[in-house]
């Protein structure tokens, strides 16, 4: 008798996903985060806002970014609601407390914070992107990487998105944090 293989669950595929980017990253700082991010994931659902602690990551604060999903009858937008200190520092425009789609409009090139959020949403997994940077920063870096995390208070729904953001600017770069 041949055994009916099931596909595997979301909350099976984001593990999966997390594992496979923690293979990939090159900044510790991004490793520990995924880390951690496995730590908290239940088997059975998606990590939400209450098993997310920062008070567990003190180190890792200054490359956090929390964002919160509104569905609104024509699109969804994101607003950002915690930003760490490094990434206030890389971005040339205010970002605290604004919708994403307000900050695209001010940096050429910039969709790409809201295009990889959308692909959270679609896929719900998290989403690891390394490489150089697509749009303008307030410094000069040579790799960017990043994971974005979905986050669900029903463990199926994705109501926020936790992301850690690791900045590699070129030797003697003025204001590169090397995270």
């Amino acid at each position: 008798m041949n055994a009916v293989l099931k596909p595997p669950t979301l909350p099976q595929r984001n593990i999966a996903a997390l594992h496979d980017h923690l293979a990939k990253v090159q900044s510790a700082r991004l490793a520990e985060f995924i880390r951690y991010m496995l730590s908290i994931h239940p088997v059975d659902r998606l990590p939400s806002r209450r098993d997310f602690d920062p008070l567990n990551i003190p180190g890792l604060l200054s490359g956090v970014v929390l964002v919160g999903v509104h569905r609104e009858e024509a699109r969804t937008r994101f607003k950002m609601k915690v930003v760490g200190q490094d990434v206030a520092d890389a971005s040339p425009v205010k970002i605290g407390q604004r919708y994403l789609d307000e900050i695209i409009a001010e940096l050429p090139g910039a969709s790409v914070i809201v295009d990889t959020r959308q692909e959270v949403l679609e896929t719900g997994v998290a989403y690891l992107r390394q490489g150089p940077p697509t749009m303008p920063f307030a410094f000069r870096m040579t790799v960017l990487e990043y994971v974005h995390c979905p986050l669900s208070e029903d463990g199926e729904t994705i109501d926020q998105i936790v992301s850690f953001f690791s900045y590699r600017g070129h030797r003697g770069a003025p204001s590169a944090p090397q995270t």
